[in-house]
């Protein structure tokens, strides 16, 4: 991290040891994520933060010692459940992990990832950050979901995992780039056909057997 990403602790500021309230806690988490998603880390600083999350630098100050660490603790909030029933049916989950995906990057918050692979190209510790902080556990998920199967022998067509996860994610990513940000909300609505569709589409591509499920 260079030394003008850092902001130190000013003179006389107080400690950071008073109490915590969770309510201003949430107000700069958000206003963090909205900030960073809007402008990226050449406008992520603690005074945009502040003004956004209507709080003082005193607050901030006591939280967070440079911008790096309230990056790293806006980027830790999930943006979408890893969790699922391992013994659902394979298609169902991934239908439901298309459907949070798709509506994850539609969202307000969903240029972040953009945001950080860009900022990632002259700051690789911003690209790093949320590697390690989002996608990593995500990724490990969809590798590990995807290989259990080629294991199983339900996928008759590949015998990797990165090139279906690459297509699976890689097809949301392009359908909400391709739809104009004041149609995205509309889009998420009635997203459910084309969840369907490009999931359905994946697995036959991989060469699924639907029949067995």
């Amino acid at each position: 991290m260079s030394a003008d990403a850092v902001e130190p602790l000013a003179e006389g500021q107080p400690s950071r040891g008073r109490p915590r309230d969770a309510d201003v806690d949430r107000k700069i988490i958000e206003a963090a994520r909205s900030v960073y998603g809007e402008r990226g880390w050449a406008g992520f600083s603690f005074g945009a933060v502040c003004r956004a999350a209507g709080v003082s630098k005193d607050a901030m100050y006591r939280r967070y010692a440079s911008r790096e660490d309230l990056l790293v603790a806006a980027l830790h909030e999930e943006p979408i459940p890893i969790n699922f029933d391992a013994d659902a049916d394979l298609r169902d989950q991934l239908i439901e992990i298309a459907s949070l995906t798709l509506a994850a990057f539609a969202s307000p918050e969903g240029m972040i990832p953009f945001r950080a692979f860009v900022d990632a190209a002259t700051n690789p510790e911003v690209g790093e950050l949320y590697y390690q902080q989002v996608a990593v556990a995500h990724v490990r998920y969809m590798y590990d979901l995807t290989n259990r199967a080629i294991t199983e022998g339900r996928f008759s067509a590949i015998d990797r995992p990165t090139a279906f996860i690459d297509g699976l994610l890689g097809g949301l990513i392009m359908h909400v780039l391709a739809t104009p940000p004041d149609k995205r909300s509309k889009m998420v609505a009635h997203a459910d056909d084309f969840v369907r569709d490009h999931v359905d589409l994946i697995l036959r591509g991989a060469g699924y057997d639907f029949d067995r499920g």
